[in-house]
């Protein structure tokens, strides 16, 4: 692993409120604690208006806390002001909202063009870099309007421009939503690359983790604001999977490998390869 990171985040009794002292207000978020080591990748699971997306806009500063705070490597959130975006990126559900230039290449540049002082052979070295590392063929797109782009190809876009910031963490809220399996396959192969290339941290939001299991560290799920379970995905599908309210959040694969061990199969809870669980179950077949 080259160039490995060493940004932490860590939130403390985070509270966030909308219209505050007002007939609409929203309790959003309520007293959330946890850690994201650096180099980690955390799924953060959640019905809808369980506060997901409330959360990672305090991760990068977006939305502030209402109570509590978010520390950055050890700075508070609100003291970064948009600096702390170009740390932690986040590309939204929707990656057509985020592309809105003439160009592919001039989209992807956008940030850089706008707010560093690179001059133009940088800012091109840096869209090529970020275009390489999500797998966007620069060279062919460059001059092309985004929205000629396939669905992929926008993901891939708007990655990109998160990326020629080059942040220790990158946020995907949504990331498979409208993708193919295919793409979606390419999706979970481009988290892992971008985990371990350089030790960057990647926050997954989703309302669907299966095919993100193979990648990650660590599991969050919210419900109602709070948070019901966080720890790696086995421990938490051990601590919720008899939750019958709590279940159905669950990915299909880690509540199999749940009830089986249960059932007194003895498979480890941290595997997660179909092949691998294939062969182990033949192996035990007629043991139990």
């Amino acid at each position: 692993m080259e160039d490995t990171r060493t940004l932490e985040i860590q939130v403390e009794n985070l509270s966030y409120v909308y219209n505050p002292g007002t007939p609409l207000q929203i309790n959003a978020l309520e007293a959330v604690n946890f850690v994201l080591p650096a180099g980690k990748v955390l799924g953060i699971l959640g019905g809808t208006g369980s506060g997901k997306t409330t959360l990672i806009k305090n991760l990068n500063g977006l939305l502030l806390p209402t109570k509590g705070r978010v520390l950055v490597d050890d700075v508070e959130s609100s003291q970064y002001g948009a600096g702390l975006r170009r740390k932690v990126g986040i590309v939204f559900q929707r990656p057509e909202r985020q592309l809105f230039e003439s160009t592919v290449a001039r989209d992807i540049s956008f940030a850089l063009r706008r707010f560093s002082e690179l001059n133009e052979a940088e800012i091109q070295d840096r869209v090529t870099a970020a275009a390489d590392l999500v797998g966007l063929d620069i060279e062919v797109l460059a001059e092309r309007s985004p929205i000629e782009l396939s669905g992929g190809e926008k993901r891939k876009a708007a990655i990109a421009g998160v990326l020629v910031n080059d942040p220790e963490v990158l946020i995907l809220d949504e990331p498979a939503v409208g993708l193919d399996l295919p793409s979606t396959t390419e999706l979970v192969e481009l988290v892992r690359q971008l985990n371990e290339s350089k030790g960057r941290a990647v926050v997954i939001v989703s309302h669907d983790m299966e095919a993100f299991l193979p990648v990650l560290n660590l599991l969050m799920v919210l419900s109602e604001g709070r948070v019901a379970a966080f720890g790696p995905p086995g421990e938490v599908c051990e601590a919720l999977g008899e939750d019958a309210a709590m279940r159905n959040l669950l990915p299909g694969l880690a509540l199999l490998i749940h009830d089986l061990r249960k059932a007194g199969y003895p498979i480890s809870q941290t595997e997660v390869r179909i092949p691998i669980l294939v062969d182990r179950l033949l192996q035990l077949r007629g043991t139990i």
